[in-house]
Formats: C-alpha cells, sequence, structure tokens
C-alpha cells in the first residue's frame, strides 16, 4: 500500500514539545482524520487509474492504426504483414524464454560455484559463455573479499617480549 503519511520535520528543531500532563514529548508531524485519509486515497487512486486509461488509449490507438493499414494493403500484402507480425510476437516470446532458461542456468552455476543466487543480475549477459565469464569474474573477486576480510579478523596483537616475566602474577593476568 501507500507510504505512511507524515508532514516533513524540520531537521533542527528548535526544541521539543512536551505534554503538560505527562511530561513526555508530543508526536512530530501532522496527524490525519478517516475523511482526510479517504482523501488522499481517492486522489491517489484516480491518479493511477487516469494513467492507466491513458496507457491503454494508446494501446487501442495503435490497434486501430495497425487495422486501417491492413485495411489499405491489398490480400497479399496483409497476409504478409500479418505473418510479419506473427513472427515479431514468436521471436520475442523467444527471446524472453532463452532468457528465463539463461537466468535459471546462471543460478545453478552459482548454486555450483557456493556463490549466492542473488548475484544472478549482476551476471547475466546475452549468451552463456559470457555469463559463465562473468560468474568466474565474480567468484574471484568474492573469494579475495572473503580472505582479505578473513585475514584483517584474524589479526591480532603480537604480545610484548618479556611481559610475563617482570613479576606479574596469574591474579594480575586474569584481574583479580
Amino acid at each position: 500500500m501507500a507510504e505512511p503519511i507524515k508532514e516533513p520535520v524540520d531537521p533542527q528543531p528548535s526544541g521539543d514539545p512536551v505534554d503538560p500532563k505527562g511530561g513526555q514529548p508530543e508526536p512530530q508531524g501532522k496527524t490525519y482524520t478517516q475523511s482526510e485519509l479517504d482523501a488522499l486515497m481517492d486522489k491517489h487512486a484516480a491518479k493511477a487509474l487516469e494513467t492507466a486509461k491513458q496507457k491503454w488509449e494508446e494501446e487501442k490507438q495503435d490497434a486501430v492504426n495497425q487495422a486501417e493499414k491492413l485495411a489499405k494493403l491489398s490480400a497479399a500484402e496483409r497476409k504478409e504483414a500479418e505473418d510479419k507480425a506473427k513472427q515479431e510476437a514468436m521471436d520475442k516470446r523467444e527471446q524472453e524464454l532463452n532468457q528465463r532458461e539463461m537466468r535459471y542456468e546462471a543460478q545453478h552455476q552459482l548454486e555450483e560455484n557456493e556463490l549466492p543466487t542473488d548475484f544472478v543480475d549482476m551476471v547475466m549477459s546475452d549468451d552463456a559463455e559470457n555469463v559463465s565469464k562473468n560468474i568466474a569474474v565474480l567468484k574471484g573477486a568474492f573469494d579475495k573479499a572473503i580472505e582479505a576480510g578473513v585475514t584483517e579478523k584474524l589479526k591480532g596483537k603480537t604480545p610484548k617480549a618479556g611481559t610475563a616475566a617482570e613479576g606479574s602474577s596469574l591474579k594480575d593476568a586474569l584481574g583479580l
């Protein structure tokens, strides 16, 4: 749904208003009544409907223009144009199907390389060879980053030479 509705808050308030009864700060931002919320929701819905209506009108006009073009053509030209449109639709559908298959294969390769499948959008490309190359590059960078992080976490202070022999006892070391 929609985000919570609040008025912008002054970034540098002059002071927190305090409720005289409980000493608690009053909530900042504007509160709305149910009728105000309904009006805002109606306005938002009307805008969304208008946008959708414009899109539908454009699609309808495109279809009418296409039909007018086809009506002006001879029977052979009309059939050729219809066949061309069908072929374009089939090509588009085939391309979408290939993209889905490639995405699935990329996810599978990421799992095999023990990489998060969330990286699938980063490795996607137009062909399978480039996807494999992208995964290999990502794997190398990912492994380097992990190794650097582990090395950083394992760094520690080296003990000072001779500090234990200078009379510190076990109680001093344990802080007792």
